[in-house]
This record gives structure tokens, sequence and C-alpha cells, in this order.
């Protein structure tokens, strides 16, 4: 399946980012869908020669890029990189994502074994960085380039394992705040030295779902570092950053909001109207079409169904809005089905004077 290359629409992902950030017009809503490792799928390689190679990381998500035209193109250690650099051992497959096998921290002492990481020299974080940089090189200057990690909660609780983890925050939550002031600062370490090559990062935070811990616990244990990462942004680049978690959140959306993140992803099970009314006067909103039963299982007609009912929920969204995935989509997501959602905010995401979305070219 071939499609014309980058020249889709009548700007190019980096055009539409500027117009948005300048309050001018732009030409459609942006579309960014959660990919993954989707892309070796375009290429014909497997997952862990994708893992292993930044060349094929790169040739991967250029392909995708080529094929979708896609808001956003990125790779990045995601939530397993940094409990991997640290010593988790991980589990890895021909052709599927890899898993946590060991947790590294057997009792809580170990915590004091826990090294500062170097990005450049530790873990598999070298093959991200040299990945990147070919991707700023062949394609940055038509669309951003950025980055994932998994958040210093979620990093934390793999590097624990999850029952232990969560078990210590009631019997030990001194040992639980100090293990997260080494994973924040870890992670701001990532942070640091993609900020200064001009990639753009994002916060995942999958274990700090309502669905997870209750909201008491989302305050005491993952807000106060979540927070400290939005300083460190602010201080940075003087805005704040994406955060994305899966699962139920309506509990912590002040919570998130609160936190520093200026852009929120939000998981399917969750109502983009109901996130506009409560935080959207705060934040950007970006999803949230269901990556399983939409995005896999779905046909054509599914896919756009669902995007057109996104794109009416929230293309008025005070602080702006991104049409993608409520998650990452599945491996063996057909090509086809991520170009129908592309495709949909193309149709239903035209935008009219001074970027507002005009209902009778949506509806």
């Amino acid at each position: 399946m071939k499609r014309n290359e980058f020249y889709l629409d009548e700007m190019t992902p980096l055009e539409r980012s500027e117009a948005i950030a300048k309050g001018e017009s732009f030409d459609r809503i942006p579309c960014s869908p959660s990919l993954g490792e989707q892309p070796t799928r375009l290429i014909g390689v497997t997952v862990s020669q994708y893992l292993s190679d930044p060349k094929v990381m790169a040739e991967a998500q250029i392909a995708a890029f080529k094929m979708y035209g896609q808001d956003g193109v990125g790779v990045g250690p995601d939530q397993f990189g940094l409990a991997e650099a640290l010593g988790a051992k991980m589990r890895y497959f021909a052709d599927d994502l890899p898993q946590v096998e060991e947790a590294y921290i057997k009792k809580v002492e170990d915590i004091s074994k826990i090294k500062i990481i170097d990005p450049k020299k530790d873990g598999r974080f070298p093959i991200y960085l040299e990945a990147l940089e070919i991707l700023q090189e062949r394609i940055g200057s038509l669309v951003k380039i950025g980055t994932g990690i998994g958040g210093p909660f979620t990093s934390a609780a793999l590097l624990r394992g999850i029952p232990d983890f969560f078990g210590d925050m009631k019997k030990n939550p001194e040992a639980v705040h100090s293990l997260l002031a080494i994973t924040t600062e870890n992670i701001l370490r990532y942070l640091e030295i993609c900020w200064e090559k001009g990639f753009v990062s994002s916060i995942g935070e999958p274990f700090a779902s309502n669905n997870m811990i209750s909201p008491r616990h989302f305050q005491e244990f993952a807000f106060p570092y979540l927070q400290r990462i939005g300083k460190w942004f602010q201080k940075k680049i003087n805005k704040g950053y994406s955060l994305h978690i899966c699962g139920k959140t309506c509990n912590i959306w002040q919570d998130i909001a609160n936190s520093g993140a200026t852009s929120f992803s939000l998981d399917n099970v969750e109502d983009l109207a109901e996130a506009k009314k409560i935080i959207g006067h705060r934040m950007s909103l970006k999803g949230n079409v269901p990556p399983v039963e939409v995005m896999l299982q779905g046909k054509r007609a599914d896919i756009i169904q669902a995007a057109k009912a996104c794109i009416m929920k929230a293309f008025d969204n005070p602080k702006g809005y991104t049409l993608g995935t409520g998650c990452r989509v599945p491996l063996d997501t057909k090509p086809e089905n991520i170009i129908a959602l592309m495709d949909a905010a193309r149709v239903f995401g035209k935008m009219g004077d001074r970027g507002k979305c005009r209902k009778q070219d949506i509806f």
C-alpha cells in the first residue's frame, strides 16, 4: 500500500503545529495515533530486529510517516526502558513486545544500590537516542520528533515488582518515596539529553491509573514526582509536558492538571466530553479511539465513525485537541486502518478562520 509521501495535507505537521502555537489558521486538527512497534509491519522486520538496531527503528518510523502523515514521529524507552537500565531482567521475544521477567529490588535495602544512569551509555537508551537523531536528520524539517519514557511511579513499580511495590505503599511508604526520587532523577537525566538535542518528550504512567491505585495513593506517591517533572519542563522550555495514563483517570483529572502537564492523552474508557468540561480549559486533550475494538478489529467505517465521535466531543476544547488512539495500537493493526483514522481527521477535522473548526465542514 503506497501513499503520496508527506503531502496529503495543505500543511506539514510542523507547519500545522507552529500555526496552532501562534493562534493562526491551520488546515485540520492534528492526528497522532500511538503506533509503537506497528511500523515493523511496514518494512518486514521483527520486533526484536527493530528494538536492537537504531537504523531499522528509524527506517520503520519513516516508512510509517510516509504512509500515514501523522502529526508526530518518535521512538523511546517507554515504560520498560528505565527499569531495564537500572537492573530489571527483561524477557525478549522474536516478534513481540518484551516483558519484565524479574524485578531488580528484592528487598527495600536494595534501593540504595540503584545508580544514576548515563543515557548515552546505559541500557538500551543509546539505541533510542541514535534512532532519534536519524529521524531528526531525515524528517525533522517536516514533523516534530519525540520520545516517551515511563514515569517515576511506573518505573519504580517495575523495578520493585508490582505486588511488592504496592505492598510497600502501605507498609513502608518512606522506601517508596526513596525509590520514586531515584526514578525521577533518572528520568530527568534522559529528558535533559533529549531537550539538548531538540526532541520533544512525553511521560507515560500506566500503573498510576484509578484501576491500579486509589486517588489518595496517586496524590501521595505519583503526583509529587510528576509535579517535579512539570517544574523541570517549565524551567527548561517554559511549558508543560504531555502525559498519558492508561485506564480510568477521571478521579485524578484535577491532580493531572496540577502536575505541570499541559497535554493529556486519555484512554478510551474515559469520555472526552467530560474531560473537556472538567480540565479542557487547562489542558489540551488527545484521544481516544479504542485501539483494539476499533483500530485492530474494526473496518474503515467503524474507525471513521469512532474518530468522528471523538472530534465531535473535543474539537472545540479550549486548550486544543489531537485526534488519537486511547492507547498504543496492537502490533498487527492493519495499515489501512491507521490510514482511515488519518483520513477521518482530514475529512471531519477541517479548520476555519483562526483555527476554529467549522461545524458545517464536519457534520
